[in-house]
């Protein structure tokens, strides 16, 4: 911000304040101040508005939590999430629940919350029994714990105590991210990375949008009829695997990129066997970085305005 001489008015130096606490006021990481680095991103953006730290983080853990609506212990596995994160954190520990494999499959007089993803998702995390989930795409051998059978997939008993060894590891890249949505349904999301090491290896980001609050029956729920299904992932902006970072991820890098998604009236339609209305208020955003299909180098999770 250019220096304000003393000579200016009283008047002009309240708007100049009012238009600080603005700034501030968007800045996700209210402990870091954008305005301390005025160098450019690389693929644009005004260092005003970069929304990464630029100081060393640990990484965020992120549980892929494969579940289904026919799934009767899944339920326990949502309770299990939900106190890890209360316990450590909604910004320390984030979840996404996938249903996928053979108790999410569509079938009469169940909801269908399946998405394109989720069947390569459980594949790479070879998940052998439901709940299953990951924390950071990493094998649970690396984070203390038992595999279901040599990959990453792990019991619900276990996500905890992996995820607190994830929260431990020094995170190679920053991420902030803000989202809004417009009267035409069109999602945008801002996403920022700062390195605060380098990566020789491919990275990629990915954002998934998910939603909270969607009502269907569930084996094994409280109530089996109406149950409320939460963190519910309805589609991976980028792909299935991300997009690509092609600039430089060398320490100090900085990275901004903007993407934009129409959001559907519903997904898998909104009969009793489809996946339910979309209620935008219910929407969320997740920001994940990856190395290669794996290893989530960090993550955030973002409300849409």
């Amino acid at each position: 911000m250019k220096k304000i001489l003393f000579v200016l008015s009283i008047a002009l130096g309240a708007m100049t304040f009012t238009s600080c606490q603005q700034e501030t006021a968007l800045n996700p990481n209210p402990e870091f101040d954008p305005k301390a680095d005025d160098s450019t991103p690389t693929g644009g953006g005004s260092a005003a508005t970069f929304l990464a730290s630029t100081d060393p983080l640990n990484r965020a853990a992120l549980l892929e939590d494969f579940t289904g609506v026919r799934c009767g212990f899944c339920p326990d596995g949502h309770v299990k999430a939900a106190a890890a994160q209360a316990e450590l954190g909604a910004d320390k520990f984030i979840i996404m629940a996938v249903h996928t494999g053979i108790y999410a499959n569509p079938a009469a007089g169940w909801a269908d919350f399946t998405t394109p993803y989720g069947t390569a998702i459980d594949a790479q995390a070879d998940v052998s029994g439901y709940p299953a989930g990951t924390i950071n795409r990493l094998p649970a051998s690396t984070l203390g714990v038992q595999a279901q059978r040599g990959g990453s997939a792990m019991s619900r008993g276990s996500w905890k105590t992996a995820a607190i060894a994830v929260n431990a590891l020094e995170a190679p890249v920053n991420i902030g991210a803000e989202a809004t949505i417009d009267a035409n349904n069109l999602l945008t999301v801002n996403v920022d990375l700062f390195y605060t090491q380098g990566e020789s290896a491919v990275n990629h980001i990915n954002v998934a949008l998910l939603q909270d609050g969607l009502v269907s029956k569930q084996a094994g729920g409280s109530p089996q009829n109406a149950y409320v299904q939460n963190h519910v992932l309805r589609d991976l902006i980028t792909g299935q695997w991300g997009e690509p970072v092609t600039e430089s991820t060398n320490a100090s890098s900085r990275i901004s990129k903007t993407f934009t998604y129409t959001v559907p009236a519903d997904y898998n339609g909104t009969g009793p066997d489809g996946g339910g209305a979309v209620v935008l208020d219910d929407l969320k955003v997740v920001v994940f970085v990856t190395r290669g299909r794996v290893d989530v180098l960090n993550a955030i999770e973002i409300d849409i305005k």
